[in-house]
Parts: C-alpha cells; sequence; structure tokens
C-alpha cells in the first residue's frame, strides 16, 4: 500500500488531466460584463476565423498588483519555433526542402522584421502590429537537452533540478493562505508548474468532470471535513476536501457559460472538434469575467512533437492558438479587464532545423515564445538563425528564467526568492 503523504492529501482537489490537443475555432465574443474602457483603436481582424477586436491600448491605468493575473500556455512536445516564426533569410528552403512554407503565405509583422508569421497565426498579427504581442526567439537553456522529461522539468522548475517545486509553485507558497479556491488554477496538465513545497494549484481536467459524483452533494462532503481533527495528517486531508468543495461550487455557473460559449464536440473533426487552447482561454476568460480571485491559470496543450507529417498537424495546433488567443483578448476587452492580464507560451524545446525524411522534425533546442499584455514591449526579442546553429539546433539566445522575471514582476513577486537572482537582461515589460 501506498503511503499517503501531505502532499498527497493536498492534491485531492483536483484530479489528473489527460485532454488532448486539437485544431479549434475562436470563440464567439461573450457580452461584457462590465463596463469597457474607451477604445483609443480598433483593429480589424486579419482572417474570417478571427472574432472582431477592439482594443483599449492607450495608456494602461495602474493596476494594482495584487489584481493582475498571469495566464501561462504550454505548447508541449515541443513547438517547431522554425516553422512558427519563419526566418526571410538564411538556409531555411534548402534545410526544409520539403515542409518550408511558401513565402507568399508567411505573414508580414510590422513590429517583427525579418521573419514571417505561419499563416495560421493570422488571428494574431493585429496584435504584433498594435504592440500586444512580443516575440521571444531563440529562447532557451544555455545547455539543452532533448528530452521531453528533463527539458519539461527545467522549464516548469526554472532549472532548480535538485527540488520538485515549479517555479510558480513557489510564488504560491508565498502567498497568503487566504487564496481563494480558483485563485491558482490548471487546466488540461498535472499542474507540475504549480506545486509548491506547501501549496497546490486546483487542476481541472474538462469542464464537464470537474464535480464530485451526482450521489454526493457539498453539504455532505463538506461535513466530513468539520470539525477539523487534531491529527495534521488528517486535517491536511479535510482541508483539501473543503477546497476541493469551494473549487467545484465556484466553478458551476463558470461551466455553464462555457458549455453556452462552445460547441458540442464534433466526432467527425480533426482529433474530436475544439482544441484544448480554445476550451482553456474559454474557462480562462469565464475565470476572470466570474470575479472568482483568479491570480495565475496554466493552460497545457499537447501535440506538437511532430515527427512526422507535421504541416497539417502543426497548422492545425497553431490556429487552435491563435484562435482562441484572439478571442480571449476580445472577451477581455470588452469587459474592460485586458489591463489586468498578462499571456506567454512555452514548449519545452525547438525542433531541429533540418527535417526528417518523415516529413516532420526531430527534438531540437531553442524555441520560440509569444508574450501578450497591454504593458508589455512590443517587437521582436533574439531571432530565428538558421546560420549559427549548434549541432544543428537553433542556438539558445534569451535564457527561460528572463520570461520567469517578467511574469514574476508582473505579479509582484520577490524574484530573487523564487529563481535565485533576477535575470532582467532582456527588459520584457514596458
Amino acid at each position: 500500500m501506498n503511503p499517503i503523504t501531505r502532499r498527497r492529501f493536498l492534491a485531492l482537489g483536483g484530479g489528473l488531466i489527460a485532454t488532448g490537443c486539437t485544431s479549434g475555432r475562436p470563440l464567439s465574443q461573450p457580452t461584457a460584463t462590465t463596463g469597457a474602457a474607451g477604445p483609443s483603436s480598433t483593429i480589424a481582424p486579419t482572417s474570417s476565423t478571427a472574432p472582431a477586436v477592439v482594443t483599449t491600448i492607450a495608456t494602461p491605468p495602474e493596476v494594482v498588483r495584487d489584481d493582475r493575473v498571469l495566464v501561462m500556455i504550454e505548447m508541449a512536445g515541443g513547438n517547431d519555433a522554425v516553422n512558427t516564426l519563419v526566418p526571410l533569410t538564411g538556409r531555411y528552403h534548402d534545410l526544409r526542402p520539403t515542409i518550408a512554407l511558401a513565402d507568399d503565405s508567411l505573414l508580414a509583422a510590422s513590429l517583427i522584421p525579418d521573419h514571417g508569421l505561419h499563416p495560421a497565426l493570422a488571428p494574431l498579427v493585429p496584435y504584433v502590429d498594435h504592440g500586444r504581442l512580443a516575440a521571444i526567439a531563440g529562447i532557451g537553456f544555455a545547455d539543452p537537452d532533448r528530452s521531453h522529461f528533463v527539458s519539461t522539468d527545467r522549464w516548469l522548475r526554472a532549472d532548480r533540478m535538485d527540488e520538485t517545486q515549479g517555479w510558480l509553485g513557489r510564488w504560491l507558497d508565498q502567498l497568503p493562505a487566504d487564496l481563494p479556491a480558483l485563485g491558482a488554477t490548471s487546466l488540461a496538465s498535472k499542474g507540475a508548474l504549480l506545486l509548491g513545497a506547501d501549496r497546490y494549484g486546483t487542476v481541472i481536467d474538462q469542464v464537464d468532470a470537474f464535480a464530485f459524483p451526482d450521489a454526493l452533494d457539498n453539504a455532505s462532503i463538506r461535513a466530513l471535513a468539520e470539525p477539523r481533527s487534531s491529527d495534521p495528517l488528517l486535517a491536511a486531508a479535510q482541508a483539501a476536501y473543503v477546497g476541493a468543495v469551494g473549487a467545484t461550487s465556484e466553478f458551476d455557473t463558470i461551466a455553464d457559460a462555457v458549455r453556452a460559449e462552445l460547441p458540442p464536440p464534433d466526432p467527425n473533426a480533426f482529433a474530436y472538434g475544439t482544441g484544448a487552447f480554445t476550451i482553456g482561454l474559454t474557462v480562462a476568460a469565464q475565470l476572470l469575467l466570474h470575479d472568482v480571485g483568479a491570480r495565475v491559470i496554466t493552460i497545457t496543450g499537447q501535440g506538437f512533437d511532430t515527427h512526422s507529417d507535421q504541416p497539417e498537424l502543426h497548422a492545425q495546433l497553431l490556429g487552435d492558438l491563435a484562435g482562441g488567443l484572439a478571442a480571449f483578448w476580445s472577451t477581455l476587452d470588452a469587459a474592460g479587464l485586458s489591463d489586468r492580464v498578462l499571456v506567454a507560451t512555452h514548449s519545452e524545446f525547438g525542433r531541429r532545423v533540418r527535417e526528417n525524411a518523415s516529413n516532420g522534425c526531430d527534438h531540437g533546442a531553442a524555441g520560440v515564445s509569444f508574450v501578450m499584455g497591454n504593458s508589455i514591449r512590443p517587437g521582436l526579442f533574439g531571432s530565428i538563425d538558421t546560420g549559427d546553429l549548434i549541432d544543428g539546433d537553433l542556438r539558445p539566445q534569451v535564457d527561460p528564467r528572463t520570461l520567469f522575471t517578467a511574469c514574476l514582476d508582473w505579479l509582484g513577486a520577490d524574484v530573487e526568492a523564487i529563481l535565485g537572482h533576477s535575470y532582467d537582461e532582456v527588459s520584457i515589460l514596458a
């Protein structure tokens, strides 16, 4: 029999995640629940798949740090940076004679010079052009490892491999004890990024599955935890149940709103229809609209391990991400919430620059991350340089902890206590 530790009890409020990443369609814009600030500019969508976007990018008002929200999006499997942010110079077509994107299909973004965006990212071009999305190219640790498991752990733990806590879990450990039940929420992952020494985020597998069995009601389960036991281990179990009850109770109305936004899954569509990013970002938007005290939300989409037949799959995945993000921001803009939110994407590594014999790419080194928000420094940090490779891979140029520093600064965290020191060689926030 496996011993039950305090950490296992603290994890009882969530479940294991097994949500696949598939192609997506954008959200329709929900009715705003709060008054939107007066718009300073209007961005027309670049594709019929993108919702209309009204932005509020006048000088952002001062946002109280305790009210800020971070959304971290994991592109799990190793996203191909070279076909995501295509270099317009170098040996791109020579190294990828089969899977290279045609020059006339690439999207130009005014603030990202010398690179073209994958055509599936069309919904994001207006955000680049209006200074609300930045690209960090060549992001990766200086001594890359091509193992999914090792590389993922390095990203989640900020390269402190002698510890099990995620870097955001370390931040959670510093917060007051009254963090709301959905204050730190992980969607479609095991929540390792939110694992602290004493705190753990709420893990939501599927919208319809995040509930107790019908035979149990919240009142009955709450009674199990009262009064608190004097035994520390049992008290931890009781606290975990109380947290689970609170989270499921608060999520009931959010789940209804999400179901109203998303169409039912189509079994004949690619990988069962709506993608993990669209679903996750729909949930994230509803968490903010319902004002449940969310501070950090993590979303994971699988499928980026494109060893074979990459072009169609990669386009589906990027389209799901772009459509979901564009709809998410449109929702926040309409509700006057976008000044409070920072979004960042990450993947455990990029892929090799030279294609393989199966119309795909194998595990590589440096990748690309995107950062979205109204308070970022727009444009391009680093580059996709196919002329300066390391063992056939993109050479890492920007340490991932630079991104983590910006995210923690946004949250008002003690960066040095969490990362060891501040990695601010690149200033991502304005």
